[in-house]
């Protein structure tokens, strides 16, 4: 990861990403509001298709402002988190103003949703993983364990950035083949800072070797039923005559992930080009041997192998993550100045999203805008399709646990009103896991996007028009892989 910034830098960076014209600022502005106006009117345009409680109607105008102010950005991508927060919070909890709070529990009180779960998502377990990777990227950094992996781990790969970028891709992609997205993230880009320190400054490669972790890391997970919780979720329900090995997901899972890495790698190099003609990573740079930086390698290898293994010994990586937290303050090798230089930014950004999601799961609007299409009308084919851009599209913004969680019950329940589609069940269900596994059009997509989006070498704009082009092929790339072997 890159070198972390004191918060207050962060904001000074984020208000030179404001709008430069008040002319640009304003039409931003305008294209939120009619696009709130828009959802407010759909209802009652289609009031058939889209009939919702007063709770849903006033969370649909709040997601679309949400949506359209993380896309066009007219404010900070981590201010936008907040606002949808507080929406929340003000306008359909049990904590809401008043006569509004009486009017919704009168007319739809099964819907209102409690301001201490719209609070709890500051303290959601995936906060804390990224606040242990944190962690572990400051103390890799301070001890110089970063620049000892990468002197390993990529030198085999060469001099030719281009070279070196797919070596960090192929091996982000073969973490996460089984270990969190996220923890890989966390590693990778705590790993490869010392990669960037060799780019120049003007040089736009940067953004192509910041941004292809979190491509390799999101693409890489859907190579093994256990590399992304969307599989293991589409696995749950493939039982009986529909389940499928470890290896015959493996069969489709693993070739299809090594050629969106691939896709990936050549995509990113188009967008952002690397000028610099040689790599030359000379790191002289040994193991330390005093005690604090033993226990810095110690706690991060444990970690990491705890996250890899958590199949086995059953603690999830969310509690793994508090590993690192403790063992570094208890033992001051991360102290007070450290804490202050986490990317709290990032944290509210995360926890919008995570709230954002929860209350669309929970008062029942998510399922409903995922059931305005009539799937019993369609092919086999057109079915999977479809569903998986519909999980696709919602994954974008909400977790992709979430939207597997809502999209795979709706399958199962339209393969079952169906009948024959010509299509096996563990087909449909596993690419749609692995449709959900590609959204990282936003750096409210994954957590990866925002752990990349937290180093500050990427803008918005920039996981929007690389991460939006990469999820479309994948996307592409995936439904040709199911037509072939379905």
């Amino acid at each position: 990861m890159s070198e972390n910034k004191p918060l207050m830098a962060d904001l000074e960076n984020d208000d030179q990403q404001l709008p430069k014209s008040k002319k640009t600022l304003m039409i931003k502005i305008i294209t939120v509001i009619v696009a709130c106006i828009i959802a407010y009117a759909l209802p009652y345009i289609f009031p058939g298709a889209l009939a919702l409680t007063p709770v849903q109607h006033i969370l649909l105008v709040i997601f679309t402002a949400a949506a359209f102010c993380w896309i066009t950005e007219p404010i900070p991508v981590y201010a936008t988190s907040l606002f949808a927060m507080g929406a929340l919070a003000l306008f359909i909890s049990d904590s809401s103003f008043w006569m509004l709070r009486d009017y919704l529990n009168e007319v739809d009180k099964s819907h209102v949703i409690s301001y201490k779960s719209v609070l709890a998502s500051f303290s959601a377990p995936v906060v804390i993983l990224f606040i242990g990777g944190f962690a572990l990227a400051i103390a890799a950094t301070k001890y110089k364990l970063d620049i000892n992996l990468a002197r390993i781990l990529l030198k085999p790969f060469g001099k030719k950035p281009y070279m070196v970028m797919l070596g960090i891709m192929s091996v982000t992609a073969a973490f996460a083949m089984f270990m969190s997205n996220t923890a890989t993230t966390v590693m990778m880009l705590a790993m490869i800072t010392p990669v960037i320190a060799l780019f120049d400054k003007g040089d736009r490669g940067i953004k192509a070797v910041v941004f292809c972790v979190p491509v390799a890391a999101n693409v890489g997970g859907i190579a093994t039923p256990v590399g992304t919780p969307p599989n293991a979720i589409a696995l749950g329900f493939l039982t009986g005559s529909d389940s499928i090995s470890f290896m015959e997901w493996m069969k489709v899972g693993f070739p299809l992930a090594v050629v969106c890495v691939i896709v990936g790698w050549v995509i990113l190099n188009i967008l952002y080009p690397i000028k610099q003609k040689e790599i030359e990573i000379k790191i002289e740079s040994r193991f330390s041997k005093d005690w604090r930086s033993i226990t810095v390698y110690v706690v991060f290898a444990l970690t990491i192998l705890l996250w890899m293994t958590e199949r086995w010994h059953g603690v999830n990586s969310y509690v793994v993550a508090l590993l690192p937290l403790i063992a570094y303050t208890c033992t001051g090798i991360i102290k007070t100045a450290d804490i202050k230089t986490m990317n709290w930014d990032v944290i509210w950004l995360i926890a919008g999203g995570i709230a954002l999601g929860d209350a669309l799961g929970k008062t029942g609007l998510a399922e409903k805008l995922a059931n305005i299409i009539d799937y019993t009308q369609y092919s086999g084919l057109m079915i999977v399709i479809l569903l998986s851009i519909i999980g696709w599209a919602l994954s974008n913004f909400i977790s992709n646990t979430a939207s597997a969680n809502l999209m795979l019950p709706i399958a199962v329940a339209v393969l079952s009103s169906a009948g024959d589609v010509g299509i096996a069940r563990s087909t449909v269900l596993m690419f749609c896991a692995i449709a959900i596994s590609f959204a990282m059009s936003l750096p409210i997509s994954t957590p990866p996007n925002a752990l990349a989006y937290a180093t500050g070498y990427l803008k918005n704009r920039d996981i929007m028009i690389g991460g939006g082009i990469i999820s479309v092929v994948c996307l592409g790339l995936g439904i040709l892989t199911m037509w072939l072997f379905g």
